[in-house]
């Protein structure tokens, strides 16, 4: 009789041994998905939207070398003018574009989660004001600055925001915005070789490049942008001036700053080291409208020696979106 009992105790224990050994594993298990879950996804995910974020800025360039092809092969009444030309190109929005959740045995909670973006053209109020004085006529010229957009939906990192404008591609983030590539405006000293002080000069040449279109697509996936090239205006100038003024009204008082930085970026670049020449300045972080401005006034700040030469190339372009199916074979 107690052989029995001891018997019976012995198989209960060799099942408890089996149970409590299913229970460890279990736990191990969990444990390594749990640390998998928060480390690993997170690293993961990260560098899947850094890779996206670079991708995009890539492509931002690449639409801004196309733009700028079709006018500058444009020149006022030459036969070979590009007017009419359309131009294609595809961005993806967010990292889960066009690919499908794993299955099976990769669990997707195991994967990033996709992120998703959205893509607009619209006009968003902001504009460039060009004015001058002296010449044939006074200008006082205002522009559209409309905007091709792309902003993040990520999970893992900081949100982005790059946007075309005016023939330049800019970066806002949670830190203040930048000039990615600078728009087509050049401040020179064009006084190369001058024999004499009366000789000196600025030079100011601007393409006011605006984007007409209303679009806007959320989600993942390819996208493709299609921008065409509308009649273009003749250029106008070279016309000596006496002074030129550029100012530009935007959203915020950081994109005010990030525009005087780049006017003040165009006259390093363009040699003007004497700091009488121009004035720059942006408005207060408590306006009611956020301001960047740069006002050329050349070697002779007065109105009796035109010393500013200016000349324009308007560039207008219609955009437009279209979904692009994927998946097909």
């Amino acid at each position: 009789m107690a052989e029995k009992i001891w018997c019976s105790r012995q198989n209960n224990e060799w099942a408890l041994s089996e149970v409590i050994g299913f229970i460890l594993i279990l736990g191990v298990l969990v444990t390594a998905i749990a640390l998998w879950m928060m480390y690993v996804v997170p690293v993961t995910g990260r560098e899947d939207e850094i890779t996206q974020m670079n991708a995009v800025r890539d492509r931002f360039t690449d639409y801004k070398i196309s733009l700028d092809s079709l006018w500058v092969n444009s020149p006022s009444g030459a036969a070979w003018s590009q007017d009419g030309v359309t131009l294609s190109t595809s961005f993806n929005l967010g990292t889960g574009g066009g690919n499908t959740e794993a299955s099976g045995l990769f669990l997707p909670m195991l994967k990033p989660i996709a992120s998703s973006a959205t893509l607009s053209v619209k006009n968003n109020g902001d504009t460039m004001n060009i004015s001058s004085l002296g010449g044939s006529t006074n200008m006082n010229v205002n522009n559209s600055m409309g905007i091709l957009e792309y902003q993040s939906q990520n999970y893992y990192w900081l949100q982005q925001r790059y946007y075309y404008q005016t023939g330049g591609v800019f970066l806002a983030q949670d830190y203040g915005s930048t000039t990615r590539i600078s728009p087509p405006i050049s401040l020179l000293n064009s006084s190369k070789g001058a024999a004499s002080m009366n000789d000196f000069t600025a030079t100011v040449v601007i393409a006011p490049i605006t984007l007409d279109g209303g679009a806007s697509i959320a989600g993942n996936g390819p996208v493709r942008v299609d921008s065409r090239l509308k009649t273009l205006s003749p250029q106008l100038g070279p016309e000596k001036k006496y002074w030129v003024n550029i100012s530009v009204k935007v959203q915020d008082y950081n994109t005010a700053q990030m525009w005087k930085a780049t006017f003040i970026d165009a006259v390093n670049n363009g040699g003007i080291t004497n700091t009488s020449w121009y004035v720059a300045g942006n408005s207060t972080p408590d306006a009611k409208q956020a301001i960047a401005y740069i006002r050329v006034t050349g070697p002779y700040n007065d109105e009796t020696n035109p010393d500013v030469w200016l000349t324009l190339h308007p560039a207008e372009y219609a955009v437009t979106f279209n979904n692009i199916a994927s998946g097909l074979t």
